[in-house]
């Protein structure tokens, strides 16, 4: 018999005796397990998922008006980025290769970005429009500002372990990584303080301490070790500190803040290379050139100096989240209120000012009105860049990005020339939230004045800002100014269309909080007073008939009390003035039944005005 039949007869049974397999998922992935399935989520949804899930059920809360969830969470958005980035930076480090971790990472910035600030939708709920967009602020950097934060936070785990593995990196290319590393450790541990300075603004004390010390570049040792543990060079370690001070401050250099000496950057550049250059040191230096024997005869190593170093770098760096919530307020500036040549500020970072208060629960309504004399001054003590300035300012917010407030307005401004400029303005505000970037920021939204040339300066003149029905804004409403004089009625002389996501309304009244920002713990949405830009003596005020419209008709605010300038808060990061104004004191209904309730009169006599005093 044939062998071949035989063997194919064999086959063909043993092929009917084994059944035919079905479709199998490991059939297509022989390779894929249970593991290798939640490796690939994980790095697929790490770190991008986490906070943008965060900023989407906080949004949801605010659209449903759920105020004390919406609240609790848009105060730790900022918080919730960093934490999702950093700890899937780590996750990263721990599934992938340091080059794919920073390639994922980078990846999820572009996808974040793009959600926050390109593809949000806008929805109308509750009458008003609601963006989910976060805000690009006055540079269109914020949101440049806030990846590259959470690109940092996201990308130093993989570095450092990239730099314990240091034999194995490109030799040509191991300066250059070193370089980049340091800016990323020093972008972690400096980000929020020196983002403040660029802003303007600092911390209550005795926080600014800290702030001074990572100015300087103190946390430029850890950045020079790490830079010399990758390149194997102490050369490198000290150029790193050029380098990140160059970064940081391209970074932050459009941040608006007239008051702000940056010419003091170079100066610090020598002190950030020697810390980096002390940081390479520590790390690569013998630890025979760097041991001696003190008294108890104990032997103190270099590993010892460097264990101190990093310490010193984790207390000053520790305390920028131990101290977020002691920031030191802000105080808006004006750009351009003279009628002359030249730019004239209020005193710039703060200047003296007192005020009254409406002392109320919280109303929203649409238009104010204050009337504003000047009873007597001494304009041969006005100096040169000098004014006498009496009005009101208050209060708005919008619908939808937390931290990003607006402040409103209108002012007579004395001038030594015996000039009145009647001065309008709208500012955008925002605090260090991560819909605003991150960082603090200020501008002046819109500007208009006109100037007049009283015969009598005692002749009050009336001011008032009103929402009013507009055509061409997509609230249907725009802010108006107004000013009517003895001799003039009622002329508009400045209008503004607001941003869409914002509510068409005035806050006034107090509002308590807890932040501890916020001495008194309260805002002061409403105020009205004097101001000027250095102290100035021999003058009186009256602020005359603080008016709201309500209901359709004006009513003059039942309640008022004095601020001062060090507590005139408006909301909880900025203030109107920053400063008391010594010497003034007050008279009103109040102390003197004989002035109508209405009236507040503000002297300076050389007295003393507490805060809270009642004027009527």
């Amino acid at each position: 018999m044939d062998i071949g039949i035989i063997l194919k007869g064999i086959a063909a049974r043993q092929a009917q005796k084994t059944p035919k397999p079905g479709f199998s998922l490991m059939s297509l992935f022989p390779r894929l397990t249970a593991k290798g399935v939640l490796r690939t989520i994980l790095i697929a949804i790490f770190p991008w998922l986490p906070a943008y899930l965060f900023e989407r059920v906080d949004f949801w809360f605010g659209v449903t008006l759920n105020g004390t969830w919406y609240g609790k969470l848009s105060g730790i958005r900022l918080e919730a980025d960093v934490v999702s980035f950093a700890l899937g930076g780590v996750l990263l480090a721990y599934l992938l290769r340091p080059r794919w971790a920073v390639l994922q990472v980078s990846l999820s910035l572009v996808l974040i970005w793009v959600l926050f600030y390109v593809v949000c939708p806008t929805s109308r709920s509750h009458g008003l429009l609601h963006s989910e967009c976060y805000q690009t602020g006055p540079d269109g950097l914020a949101g440049f500002r806030l990846s590259l934060m959470m690109f940092s936070f996201g990308t130093l785990p993989p570095i450092v372990k990239a730099a314990e593995r240091r034999g194995s990196l490109n030799s040509a290319l191991a300066p250059f990584i070193a370089l980049f590393a340091g800016m990323v450790v020093t972008a972690v541990m400096t980000w929020f303080p020196l983002s403040a300075w660029f802003s303007g603004v600092t911390y209550l004390p005795p926080f600014p301490v800290f702030q001074a010390l990572v100015l300087v570049g103190v946390p430029q040792m850890v950045t020079g070790m790490l830079a010399a543990r990758i390149s194997g060079s102490v050369r490198v370690a000290g150029v790193s500190g050029i380098a990140s001070l160059a970064f940081i401050t391209g970074t932050f250099w459009t941040l608006l803040c007239p008051s702000c000496d940056r010419n003091l950057l170079l100066p610090l550049a020598p002190l950030w290379a020697l810390f980096a250059l002390l940081g390479g040191l520590l790390e690569l230096g013998s630890p025979r050139k760097l041991a001696w024997k003190p008294s108890w005869n104990r032997r103190i190593g270099l590993e010892d100096v460097r264990r101190f170093a990093i310490a010193v770098v984790i207390v000053v760096c520790l305390w920028a989240p131990i101290a977020y919530s002691f920031w030191a307020p802000s105080v808006l500036y004006a750009s351009s209120i003279s009628p002359g040549p030249g730019d004239l500020t209020l005193g710039l970072p703060s200047y003296p000012y007192v005020a009254g208060f409406y002392n109320s629960t919280q109303y929203r309504i649409c238009c104010l009105e204050i009337g504003v004399s000047v009873a007597k001054a001494n304009l041969a003590l006005l100096a040169p860049e000098n004014f006498l300035m009496a009005g009101m300012g208050v209060q708005s917010p919008n619908c939808c990005i937390d931290g990003w407030d607006f402040g409103w307005r209108a002012d007579a401004f004395l001038m030594p020339d015996s000039s009145v400029v009647v001065s309008g303005s709208a500012w955008g505000t925002c605090d260090s939230n991560a819909n605003c970037g991150g960082i603090f920021w200020q501008y002046l939204r819109y500007h208009a004045q006109i100037v007049l040339h009283p015969t009598n300066l005692s002749s009050p003149i009336f001011l008032r800002m009103m929402w009013e029905l507009s055509t061409i804004s997509p609230l249907n409403s725009q802010v108006n100014w107004y000013y009517n004089t003895t001799s003039v009625p009622w002329q508009r002389f400045g209008s503004f269309v607001p941003d869409f996501r914002e509510g068409p309304y005035f806050d006034i009244g107090v509002v308590g909080t807890a932040d501890t920002n916020l001495p008194q713990g309260a805002a002061y949405f409403y105020q009205f007073g004097v101001a000027s830009k250095i102290p100035v003596q021999g003058w009186s005020v009256l602020l005359l008939f603080p008016s709201f419209q309500h209901q359709g008709s004006w009513r003059v605010m039942e309640r008022a009390n004095i601020i001062q300038g060090d507590y005139s808060y408006w909301k909880v990061a900025y203030r109107w003035g920053g400063r008391p104004y010594p010497g003034v004191t007050a008279q009103a209904n109040a102390m003197d039944t004989s002035l109508k309730l209405g009236i507040l009169k503000l002297s300076y006599t050389g007295g003393v005005l507490k805060n809270n005093t009642p004027l009527w």
